[in-house]
């Protein structure tokens, strides 16, 4: 059985690995001499059999765990060779590469460079084959799917890859097709590419042409970002000047409404439609008409390709660019390599297992700064347990007095009250909620915590949880008075993102979600133990994880109040943490204190 996340397999025949834990994929390295078939639901793992995968060799692949229905810790493989397995929690496919000094490792992805998360393709020329960089060959490897592009023509090409971290496209019948569809309702489509030949007549960058999809290209001395409207059955263009053997950082966004070609991280135009007609047919690089025998003349340096599912904003394809300039123009390093363990320490995930418990205010921050080193996900001086102070009043609070009616019965009325606090305000975990929700909360944050409670309410004004956590007065009147509190407090880097949330009740168990946006938010029972205790799988939410914090430094998830969480217990109670950090529950009209999470960037 492996106890640890990550692992190295000598795979001889048929090879079954048990994990101690589930983990909701794997990620997967080919380091032997051929392929390997992986599956976590087929256990005799034969190729071309249902749930089983081909892995090729030096190459990667992450597979979803579908195994005893969703809670399975087996991984089955088969083949001859060394194999890399890695628990994982999310989809995101890692690659390693060793630096200077000591043979250490860092997990090489599109963001980890530098780049905006969320990218569904890139293509890369300095780890053009990951995890390394290869001087020559046939194909172009996609650091996020693994999938391999190639010559059109052929599939192969010998000598597509240059030395000095390019792809060549050498003009005619030499064009490029990329394997993944971009089919997106919403997009953006970058590259860095330099333009040395063919500057007469229609040549093609890349393009989905078949009247329908969008492309770029050059003629007749300009450079022209196209898209097809589906009602007026033309092309938009929009149209700028460019220079031979010059980089351009190219992006395009589409965004349902706006078309915009953006050259050089700047905005050149826009064009206006609700009708993109989508192209069924491949993408390539290098060739007219989506696959059409009429191939591009010019020739082109290709030094990075990457695609997203929604519109960029002009910031983070500004972004992008100034890294594709460090990278490929200026060769500035990806990783220092005179203090490797500082930059190892630098990204979230290595900050997430290092508790500091620094006061940031006395290190001479102040909340910008400590947004500023967040949202650009280095995370530089922001480590587990460091912590700022608060104090004010939070004004107008709902809330129930208890009154007395003539016949001695008590009952709650409502009415609000002015909350003080002074507390500590802490980091409980970084980039919790990466990428979650049915629109991806993208931005880099951290989670904070107050050590201390923020007044003490009720969950509902009777003893009901009949419209789960959504319907409750804390959520729906109390926690939306805080977020207008804190907006303020915190110079409105208070950030918005995408939950699931409980809505209804039957019996004793929440038994229907929905999306809802958050900002300010009670905690869930995994956010404090690591897993749900009263509450049941409607009360999860997007993040099943115990906050970095309270797994780090347990000490941190008592404060000696009783406090809500937001899981349903029965028809009439939700779930709380006692003041010496056991679960229990109460009745939903009983006083507990408030003691919420929020994400600041």
């Amino acid at each position: 059985m492996i106890t640890t996340q990550e692992t190295t397999v000598a795979v001889s025949g048929l090879t079954t690995v048990e994990f101690d834990r589930r983990y909701p994929f794997y990620g997967i390295r080919n380091d032997s001499s051929s392929a390997i078939q992986v599956s976590t639901i087929n256990a005799e793992c034969v190729e071309g059999t249902d749930g089983v995968v081909t892995v090729a060799k030096d190459s990667s692949f992450v597979i979803a765990n579908c195994g005893d229905k969703f809670n399975g810790t087996m991984l089955y493989l088969n083949g001859n060779g060394t194999v890399t397995v890695v628990g994982q929690y999310s989809d995101s496919n890692r690659f390693k590469v060793a630096q200077k000094g000591g043979g250490e490792t860092v997990d090489i992805t599109p963001t980890s460079l530098g780049y905006t998360p969320g990218a569904k393709m890139l293509y890369d020329g300095i780890y053009n084959f990951p995890p390394k960089h290869a001087t020559n060959g046939n194909t172009w490897v996609d650091m996020v799917n693994s999938q391999t592009m190639g010559r059109y023509t052929d599939g192969s090409g010998s000598g597509l890859i240059a030395s000095n971290h390019y792809i060549k496209q050498a003009g005619i019948a030499t064009a490029m097709k990329i394997p993944d569809m971009i089919d997106y309702d919403h997009f953006t489509v970058e590259l860095f590419v330099e333009i040395t030949g063919g500057t007469t007549g229609e040549n093609d960058i890349i393009s989905c042409f078949d009247k329908a999809g969008f492309g770029i290209y050059t003629e007749n001395g300009q450079m022209i970002a196209s898209i097809r409207s589906e009602s007026s059955a033309n092309y938009l263009n929009i149209a700028t000047v460019f220079s031979q053997n010059t980089p351009y950082g190219l992006g395009i966004t589409y965004d349902g409404q706006a078309f915009k070609f953006y050259v050089n991280g700047a905005l050149v135009g826009t064009k206006t439609l609700s009708d993109y007609k989508k192209s069924t047919k491949n993408t390539y690089l290098g060739c007219l008409g989506a696959g059409d025998v009429n191939y591009a003349v010019g020739a082109y340096n290709f030094y990075r390709l990457a695609a997203y599912s929604r519109a960029l904003t002009a910031a983070e394809i500004a972004q992008n660019y100034e890294k594709d300039v460090k990278r490929y123009v200026n060769g500035e390093p990806d990783f220092p390599a005179e203090d490797e363990t500082e930059w190892i320490t630098s990204i979230a995930e290595n900050h997430n297992n290092i508790f500091r418990g620094d006061d940031l205010f006395t290190k001479g921050y102040d909340i910008n700064d400590i947004c500023a080193m967040i949202s650009d996900g280095s995370f530089s001086d922001i480590y587990i347990g460091d912590y700022f102070t608060l104090s004010g009043d939070v004004a107008n609070v709902p809330c129930f007095v208890e009154q007395i009616g003539d016949d001695g019965t008590k009952s709650l009325v409502e009415s609000t009250q002015t909350v003080t606090y002074n507390t500590k305000f802490r980091i409980a975990g970084l980039d919790t909620y990466l990428n979650t929700g049915d629109t991806a909360f993208t931005q880099h944050h951290a989670v904070i915590v107050p050590d201390g409670v923020i007044g003490r309410n009720y969950m509902n004004g009777t003893n009901t949880t009949s419209d789960g956590y959504i319907g409750s007065f804390m959520f729906a009147s109390v926690l939306p008075v805080y977020n207008t509190h804190f907006l303020a407090k915190l110079n409105n880097h208070l950030l918005s993102h995408r939950e699931i949330l409980s809505n209804g009740v039957i019996g004793n168990q929440a038994n229907s979600w929905a999306w809802t946006d958050v900002k300010i938010n009670l905690m869930s029972e995994p956010e404090i133990y690591g897993l749900s205790i009263r509450g049941g799988g409607f009360d999860v939410g997007v993040n099943y994880r115990q906050f970095p914090l309270f797994r780090i430094s347990p000490t941190y998830m008592v404060n000696f109040s009783w406090c809500w969480l937001r899981a349903v217990y029965t028809s009439s109670s939700f779930a709380y943490m006692g003041g010496s950090g056991g679960a229990g529950a109460g009745a939903a009209a009983t006083l507990f204190g408030v003691r919420p999470c929020f994400c600041i960037g």
